[in-house]
């Protein structure tokens, strides 16, 4: 172990703080990967199934375009009056919809799995 001088204390425990949240970050990068699949695991799961099942199999992820975020969407379109529509608006937010605010559910019902998912991925580095 390498001897510190006292004045230089903050600077040896910034350093190593430096060196953890790095570790703690990449750690976190990880975890999102697995938290991402806990909502899609979760939202094929709460889907309707219809007779296809297209819904169903079309929950994706963006990629991982962003630091610290991960997306989610479903792929699955229906043909509409001015183009192709995302089944997921139609069943989410129309008002006839009987799964209207079933995503929002089953994420809101998601985030403590999620958090567990990231959580471990950091236990496994630190």
């Amino acid at each position: 172990m390498v001897s510190i001088d006292i004045n230089n204390l903050d600077e040896a425990v910034a350093e190593l703080l430096e060196e953890y949240g790095d570790v703690v970050y990449q750690a976190t990068e990880e975890g999102l990967n697995e938290a991402e699949k806990v909502l899609i695991r979760n939202l094929k799961a709460a889907s309707p199934k219809g007779k296809t099942k297209d819904y169903h199999k079309s929950w994706k992820s963006k990629g991982k375009k962003y630091k610290l975020r991960r997306y989610v969407g479903n792929t699955k379109t229906v043909q509409g009056k001015s183009g192709e529509i995302p089944l997921s608006n139609i069943l989410e937010y129309s008002s006839k919809s009987p799964h209207q605010g079933l995503i929002k559910r089953t994420y809101e019902e998601s985030i403590n799995e999620m958090a567990a998912a990231v959580v471990a991925e950091i236990k496994k580095e630190v």
